[in-house]
């Protein structure tokens, strides 16, 4: 009989950051972490994971949370799970990276043993040209392609090309990493067991998942993140349709055409600033509020 029994996906945070954290798949961690960044992996052979939570610096500073911090060697390495894409994702994750970079030159006794930072971002959807399973960042001098001496990385994996490139090709077919990334996106234990075939990595991995799927702990974050999700989404659907309707009767009151437009976007950021608010004064997390108003950092702190 075949199982299509149902999996909750690892492109949501709570599964995501167990499978990653969990010490039975670290040889998976390590794994990805080599295809993506081409560390040997002699120098992936002990990996500490480190607090996620990064320091405040005052009051004003705002509270971060990374999915995953480890320490390797002389290199930190940040791992995101990028679920839906926004605007302003991609500051939010600088961000992280930045904080993970002033805290190393802080603990240092000097900025010759500062440890070099890498960021590896899974993109749940396509956002770059190109159709790649990798993009790798660096800071280059613009005209001679100079690399900047110890910048930090950044990569991002398009987890929705390698989906759309892979779902349906037999398991021979694909790399390696291109099933280690399918395990992320298994949504029934049929599909995780194939991509996983006879691998004693990815049937640790494909274990990980049918337990979590088990866990009530889990099931309870899980279903809450897609119902927060769904809520905000819903929230902001009305916000801009609200905002449109006062637009329009300002626009129309003043009978200009750049009147009315003026208004919609005036409504609009309205709405969407008085749902950050109601979610500020619930002490919901500021990168939550960002991703599902798409307003900026700056723009929520002023509400405090």
């Amino acid at each position: 009989m075949v199982d299509e029994t149902k999996l909750m996906l690892g492109t949501y945070d709570c599964i995501f950051k167990a499978i990653m954290l969990d010490k039975n798949n670290i040889d998976y961690l390590k794994e990805l972490i080599h295809y993506i960044t081409k560390i040997p992996m002699i120098d992936l052979r002990n990996i500490e994971v480190v607090n996620s939570e990064h320091i405040v610096d005052n009051k004003k500073d705002k509270k971060m949370r990374s999915d995953i911090i480890i320490n390797v060697g002389n290199r930190v390495i940040n791992l995101e799970m990028n679920r839906e894409y926004y605007e302003g994702i991609f500051a939010k994750n600088n961000a992280y990276l930045q904080k993970i970079a002033s805290n190393l030159y802080i603990e240092g006794e000097d900025y010759l043993t500062a440890k070099s930072v890498i960021q590896i971002n899974f993109d749940n959807f396509s956002h770059f040209p190109g159709e790649q399973e990798i993009y790798k960042f660096i800071y280059k001098e613009d005209k001679i392609n100079i690399i900047l001496p110890d910048n930090p990385i950044k990569y991002h994996i398009d987890l929705a090309y390698i989906r759309k490139k892979c779902y349906n090709k037999p398991v021979v077919n694909l790399s390696k990493f291109e099933r280690y990334c399918l395990l992320l996106m298994a949504d029934t234990k049929k599909f995780a067991k194939n991509v996983a075939g006879d691998d004693k990595i990815m049937k640790k991995v494909t274990k990980k998942l049918e337990e979590l799927n088990q866990d009530k702990n889990i099931i309870g974050l899980y279903n809450a993140e897609i119902e927060d999700a769904k809520i905000m989404r819903t929230k902001l659907k009305y916000a801009e349709k609200t905002g449109m309707e006062r637009g329009m009767e300002r626009g129309m009151a003043q009978g200009l055409e750049k009147g009315m437009e003026k208004g919609i976007i005036c409504g609009i950021k309205q709405e969407k600033m008085q749902i950050a608010k109601n979610m500020l004064s619930k002490n919901m997390d500021i990168n939550l509020i960002v991703e599902l108003t798409n307003l900026s950092f700056e723009e929520i702190d002023s509400l405090k």
